[in-house]
């Protein structure tokens, strides 16, 4: 009897994807590399107590156990977290520059669907100890040259700011619940929810009309820049449209701007983001590919002041896209066969070994009674689409025309 023992949200990278991946990830670290990023390393486990009072993850969709010792330890949820942790560790000098690259896996206990992935292949860039514009037209930068190098272009980038909303509702006695539920609102563009709950809560109709703005802040920069201005009501909302032009402009001076939209209506589930959010998505694909943004008070919850800025990338979003638009990277070199009498083995492993000198790829196996057979099956995998075939027999070697064997020397 089978037993099926996969478990939901959890996903195999099946083989004929795995030369793809493996290529995407030596691509983009090579990418990050020449840009200064250092790789690192981050554990799989990491210790509950680092996540218990953050409130970006709800301790619900962690995965948790207990060691040997007692101590409850979770699958690390983020990456961020204990990247920032790593830097304040051995980095305590705040003003030091820091580039760190990483491929990780992260982990989360999405109590529903279950078709949601649980655990999540990841890789991106984390800069410490530069908050200019210059820095997030960098990371923003890095995040389009990576799908790109990944060999996707039909790209957009959502940039937006979470200071932009937060400074307006300073202005107003919003409890923490109130704020979750009008984030809600508009993220979801409902104009008509948010204009309702404004109303319940006895907001100042001329607040109510420019927050009801917000979640149609989005398009051409230049557009949603004039109409950020319109909106303003303090110096740190003005702050926000000055720093998001600054990085707008350093964009383009990069020539990056045709992939940049404007969206100031729109959050990030990770609370930690203090400044400039974005997504990057594949156009007519759904959900965002990366996601990324400046998290300046992170470092001070380790004792170092610090500002930040960095991207995840979601790999399998890419693998999946590249799957399904038949764009994949290939294997490009061919497998040679080598199969062979018994009593031909040591032959044919000299002749495996001589391919693999020359970094071609040889793959042995041992004749069965019917070798026609044994090739035609060999064929109908689909990991053996592009294959060479050499016969070892009576002191001769072969090779597959047209289902025919025919001696090497008379090839």
């Amino acid at each position: 009897m089978l037993f099926n023992n996969n478990i939901e949200g959890f996903e195999t990278i099946q083989a004929q994807n795995s030369y793809a991946f493996a290529k995407i990830v030596a691509d983009l670290t090579h990418l990050y590399d020449l840009y200064g990023y250092q790789q690192t390393f981050i554990p799989t486990f990491e210790a509950y107590d680092l996540y218990v009072h953050e409130d970006s993850i709800p301790c619900d969709d962690l995965f948790k156990l207990i060691n040997h010792q007692g101590k409850v330890l979770t699958l690390k949820p983020d990456v961020t977290l204990p990247i920032t942790r790593m830097a304040a560790i051995n980095h305590p000098n705040p003003d030091e520059i820091i580039k760190f690259s990483y491929k990780a896996n992260i982990y989360r206990n999405f109590s529903a669907p279950d078709s949601i992935k649980k655990e999540i292949n990841q890789i991106g860039i984390e800069y410490f100890g530069n908050d200019s514009p210059e820095c997030d037209g960098e990371i923003i930068a890095l995040s389009i040259l990576s799908l790109l190098k990944a060999g996707v272009s039909d790209i957009h980038i959502d940039l937006g700011h979470v200071g932009f909303i937060n400074y307006l509702l300073e202005e107003l006695d919003f409890s923490d619940q109130q704020r979750l539920t009008l984030f809600e609102f508009i993220e979801n563009k409902n104009i008509g929810d948010i204009i309702s709950y404004l109303k319940m809560l006895k907001i100042d109709p001329k607040y109510q009309e420019i927050i009801a703005k917000l979640p149609v802040l989005y398009g051409k920069p230049t557009d949603v820049i004039s109409e950020m201005k319109a909106i303003c009501i303090n110096k740190k909302m003005e702050g926000v449209v000055q720093k998001i032009t600054e990085i707008y402009k350093h964009l383009q001076t990069m020539g990056f701007d045709q992939y940049i939209n404007f969206d100031l209506g729109f959050t990030n589930q990770m609370n930690y983001y203090s400044d400039t959010i974005f997504k990057a998505y594949i156009n007519n694909w759904g959900e965002p590919v990366i996601s990324g943004g400046r998290y300046n008070k992170l470092s001070e919850k380790f004792g170092i002041p610090r500002p930040a800025c960095g991207f995840a990338i979601d790999l399998m979003k890419i693998i999946n896209y590249m799957d399904q638009n038949s764009i994949l990277p290939q294997r490009e070199s061919l497998k040679n066969i080598i199969i062979y009498e018994a009593d031909k083995k040591t032959a044919a492993y000299e002749m495996g070994q001589s391919f693999r000198k020359e970094g071609k790829i040889a793959e042995l196996f041992i004749a069965n009674e019917d070798v026609i057979k044994q090739i035609d099956l060999l064929k109908s995998n689909p990991l053996y689409q592009k294959i060479e075939v050499y016969y070892l027999k009576n002191d001769k070697i072969y090779y597959l025309d047209k289902q025919q064997f025919k001696e090497v020397e008379s090839r």
